[in-house]
């Protein structure tokens, strides 16, 4: 005779209803269970490519249910942005979104972003480019030389000016020998030195202690990054507001992890950054506006360039910009590409 569950004893009983959950929700409770994301991030904690990140972390671990357990971490906590790659390949992170500066030494083509075809040049400029076919193939050889994918547009920090101890800093006779502090970029360098100064790398954690040893004169950087560091108190007083470049930041996901992902997962991950991406550009655009406003009032003396005198830099450095190429090794075929693709709305500096 079969025996039913009215006669089998309340541990059989147990048994059965254990094994039933485990077949019938099994995937459920897979799927529930929290997955290690870490992002390193090199900005302070109230930076404003930090303040989007941790707006996309806790999103993607909201949507998820705590199946994605994204946590950041600021500051160089786990690695400085130079390292970042290194880690992704070492399964030792799952995310950065390091600057475009911190990458050319990996993927070369990723400079041209850094070239003087872009100096001086309007926002709107950068980004036709970088959200277009220049910046496609740009994140396509990031994936294809590294072990990453690249899941949606870049974030904004702002333009680059120069920021100096000692001054008055009003045009690009006065930067003849001063040592300049960049952040990374072969690219950065170059342009540095054709305009006469003499660039050096040094990471963001050692910046504000070689600031007040002297060890540099000026740097190459953002209102923002400067606010964020309060940066005045270690010696900050001038700045010449000449939009050298625009800095952006590539979203990094370890190729392991995101193939880990099921096809739903990716889909959000896609959807929440892009929609963090149309805020934080707005919040960039804005921070950096701010931010000059509270330099100003701590008393740093902000010279922009004029016009006819930052023609005449972009001038020198285009004359230079083939060398820079070949130095650089950036493919010939991206710059056709950046030739052939349409200006945009406005091909001038910030106003």
């Amino acid at each position: 005779m079969v025996r039913t569950a009215r006669t089998l004893s309340p541990g059989r009983i147990l048994l059965v209803l254990i094994i039933q959950a485990l077949f019938w929700n099994g995937p459920t409770l897979s799927a529930r269970t929290p997955r290690q994301f870490r992002i390193s991030l090199e900005n302070a904690p109230s930076h404003v490519q930090v303040l989007a990140v941790q707006e996309f972390a806790r999103r993607l671990r909201n949507e998820t249910e705590g199946a994605i357990a994204a946590e950041v971490f600021p500051s160089g906590e786990l690695f400085r942005d130079s390292d970042v790659v290194e880690a992704l390949h070492r399964g030792a992170l799952e995310m950065g979104v390091p600057g475009t500066w911190q990458l050319d030494r990996f993927v070369p083509d990723v400079a041209v972003f850094l070239l003087p075809e872009f100096f001086g040049r309007d926002l709107a400029v950068v980004h036709h480019h970088a959200d277009g076919p220049l910046g496609a193939a740009i994140n396509r050889r990031l994936e294809a030389r590294l072990p990453v994918v690249v899941p949606g547009r870049w974030f904004d920090l702002g333009h680059g000016h120069l920021f100096f101890r000692q001054g008055p800093v009003q045009n690009y006779a006065d930067l003849q020998g001063q040592v300049i502090r960049v952040a990374g970029g072969l690219a950065n360098e170059l342009r540095i030195a054709e305009l006469g100064a003499q660039p050096v790398t040094i990471a963001w954690g050692e910046v504000p202690r070689r600031l007040e040893r002297g060890q540099m004169d000026g740097l190459l950087t953002t209102f923002e990054t400067v606010r964020s560091g309060r940066l005045w108190e270690r010696g900050v007083q001038f700045a010449l507001e000449d939009f050298q470049y625009m800095p952006q930041y590539i979203p990094l996901v370890s190729r392991r992890v995101w193939e880990s992902f099921t096809a739903e997962e990716q889909d959000l991950f896609r959807t929440l950054w892009e929609e963090e991406v149309q805020k934080q550009r707005r919040a960039a655009a804005e921070a950096q506006e701010a931010a000059r406003r509270e330099l100003v009032r701590q008393g740093v003396r902000i010279h922009r360039v004029n016009h006819d005198e930052q023609e005449r830099a972009r001038r020198l450095l285009l004359e230079a910009q083939p060398d820079f190429v070949r130095r650089l090794g950036i493919d010939p075929a991206l710059l056709e590409i950046l030739q052939e693709s349409p200006r945009g709305p406005d091909r001038s500096r910030m106003p």
